[in-house]
């Protein structure tokens, strides 16, 4: 695996051997340059080396003579927030999010607050390998400008504005929250006052310490679930530590797929919309539970390719009013153009509220399917090919190109691509039978095996 990495979410890498100070100020130059000095939003979250990394990327900046507004550790919906608030150009979020210890990245946002887009990146990475950076001379360089606090209160408003608050706080709601150590832990009882919830908060210090794995999985809910029933809470939620990404833990204590967070919340968003045949955007990749609720609310979904800002430029480009993926948390057209796990959470207990469910009860209304996830390694040279002869072994299901080869049968599917990032073979298999979904996967990735050894 390669230490350092540049792709859809920028830059990112393992500290000190791939993501080291000099990569740090580079890519930050880079990125003053494309904004052509301009404002620029600074964020980070709590790993022990985002401190670090904070400092290279604020004297990248001024180096180039960009007005700089230093956020601190805030988590990235608010970076998505005051982008946009504050009249900013674009953002560098600095933090590691669902990576594993010893990660981190560095992620840029254009003036709308959103991933820069594919156009966007090839445009700032040509500026970096070129180490042509825009220099201000000793009179143009700036100070860095504190945030003021108070957007906290403003990202508050406006998000309490969508959500029927009054509800939420009327059902008497107790909740059980894991925020990972990370960014999210600064808002939460904010967040909790203002939606009238008994809010539980665990691993909520500010500490480059992460308790578990950081990506909301079933695997790192067990903490949350150990605590359901002794508090009799009502609901978990699990963070990774920049709240860009959320999965559930029902009342009856059901650690659940971090797919299931969309189609849960996608639900119930449509089901209170007034709009005639909706549209959602999702990736190739996500769960057909997403499929099958959106067409019981007479919408449709469009698929494009894995990645945040492809999801979000989709959801622009065809007039969609959610857009998301099977990472936890998902867009909306009338908020942020960005993932916001605060904003996932929110509809979840609206929708607990206003239809007078328990959690467990809506889960049970979801179509469920059981998903396999495997990576197979095989370097790009030859990965390209063996997805491609692939077709030859399924003629009898409906085939998708648009992220490597999605084949469809009325049961299930098999989705296999290549990583942007490693030199691996991405392999999904999803079937209503969970036997069945494993099957797929290993008869798959045994023909993959064979082709890379021939």
């Amino acid at each position: 695996m390669r230490p350092l990495k540049l792709g859809s979410a920028g830059m990112r890498g393992v500290v000190g051997s791939g993501l080291t100070p000099e990569n740090t100020i580079n890519f930050a130059r880079a990125f003053g340059t494309f904004i052509d000095g301009g404002r620029v939003i600074v964020a980070r979250d709590t790993r022990f080396s985002s401190e670090m990394l904070h400092r290279g990327v604020i004297s990248g900046l001024l180096s180039c003579g960009c007005e700089v507004y230093d956020a601190g550790i805030v988590p990235a919906p608010l970076v998505h927030f005051m982008t946009e608030k504050l009249e900013a150009v674009g953002a560098l979020l600095i933090g590691g999010g669902h990576q594993s210890a010893g990660w981190n990245s560095i992620i840029p946002l254009n003036r709308n607050g959103a991933y820069c887009n594919s156009i966007q990146l090839r445009e700032l990475f040509d500026i970096y390998h070129s180490r042509r950076f825009l220099a201000s001379d000793w009179s143009g360089v700036k100070k860095p400008v504190p945030v003021n606090r108070g957007i906290l209160d403003s990202y508050l408003d406006a998000l309490c504005a969508l959500i029927d608050v009054e509800s939420i706080a009327a059902a008497g709601l107790r909740v059980v929250c894991d925020f990972c150590n990370g960014s999210g832990s600064v808002m939460a009882e904010k967040l909790a006052l203002r939606l009238g919830v008994e809010i539980i908060p665990i691993n909520n210090v500010l500490s480059g310490v992460l308790p578990h794995d950081p990506e909301p999985r079933p695997r790192s809910s067990f903490q949350v679930q150990a605590l359901m029933e002794p508090l009799k809470a009502d609901a978990g939620f699990v963070f990774n530590s920049d709240m860009s990404r959320v999965c559930l833990v029902s009342d009856s204590g059901e650690t659940l797929s971090e797919e299931y967070s969309f189609p849960l919340g996608a639900g119930y968003m449509l089901h209170k919309s007034s709009q005639q045949n909706p549209r959602v955007v999702t990736n190739i990749c996500s769960s057909r539970s997403l499929d099958e609720v959106v067409k019981a609310q007479g919408g449709t979904v469009i698929k494009t390719r894995v990645g945040q800002s492809n999801v979000i430029d989709h959801m622009k480009e065809s007039g969609a009013v959610l857009g998301g993926e099977g990472c936890g948390a998902f867009a909306c057209s009338s908020w942020l153009d960005g993932f916001d796990a605060f904003f996932m959470t929110a509809v979840v207990l609206e929708a607990m509220a206003a239809r007078k469910m328990r959690l467990s009860e809506l889960v049970d209304e979801l179509p469920r399917y059981h998903i396999v996830k495997k990576t197979i390694n095989c370097s790009s040279a030859h990965a390209f090919t063996i997805i491609r002869s692939l077709r030859e072994h399924f003629k009898d299901a409906d085939v998708s190109e648009e992220d490597g080869l999605r084949f469809d049968w009325p049961d299930g599917w098999i989705s296999i691509r290549t990583s942007t990032t490693d030199q691996v073979i991405r392999l999904i298999s999803e079937w209503k039978n969970k036997n069945m979904a494993e099957d797929k996967a290993m008869h798959i990735r045994g023909i993959i095996e064979r082709l890379t050894a021939s």
